[in-house]
């Protein structure tokens, strides 16, 4: 019994320990420093918007130097001097075509199996249930679109401090 007691009461301290401990792991992990300059060399071919002290330059990173960034910008490269780099955010990539496909084609087959169930021998069955998986199809785009937006931000990649 006074094992079954110590057990009892144990487990969730030893829960606790392991829970801290995999939390501050994992920040230790996570955390970057955002003022390393040369840490930007692992962002190279990804969008990326640079905030200069002229305004903001968006584009795809090509190369990382020691005193500029090379940024190909409206179909050129250019070079922005390490001076005038206040912030560079990186752009998460939101597959918002194939969120927007999907749930379409969801929609569509939805609206269609509702459109069979209630208009199946009515008259213009064919039309009214083309325009009800229509319907449905344009609102499962839209419920696609509006999900693919939930909860994405560019990661701050370098800051200036």
């Amino acid at each position: 019994m006074k094992l079954l007691t110590m057990v009892k009461t144990s487990c969730p301290r030893i829960a606790l320990v392991s829970l801290a401990f995999l939390l501050v792991a994992a920040e230790c992990g996570v955390a970057q420093n955002l003022s390393d300059f040369s840490g930007l060399q692992k962002h190279v071919n990804k969008d990326v918007t640079v905030e200069t002290q002229d305004g903001q330059v968006p584009g795809k990173l090509l190369r990382v130097e020691e005193n500029r960034l090379i940024v190909f910008c409206a179909g050129a490269p250019k070079a922005i001097p390490r001076e005038s780099v206040k912030r560079v955010t990186r752009h998460h990539s939101r597959h918002t075509a194939a969120w927007v496909a999907g749930t379409a084609g969801a929609g569509a087959a939805l609206g269609l199996l509702f459109g069979m169930r209630e208009f199946d021998d009515s008259i213009n069955a064919n039309g009214k249930i083309g325009a009800l998986a229509g319907v449905w199809g344009g609102g499962g785009a839209a419920a696609g679109y509006g999900l693919s937006r939930i909860g994405k931000k560019d990661e701050l990649v370098y800051a200036v401090e």
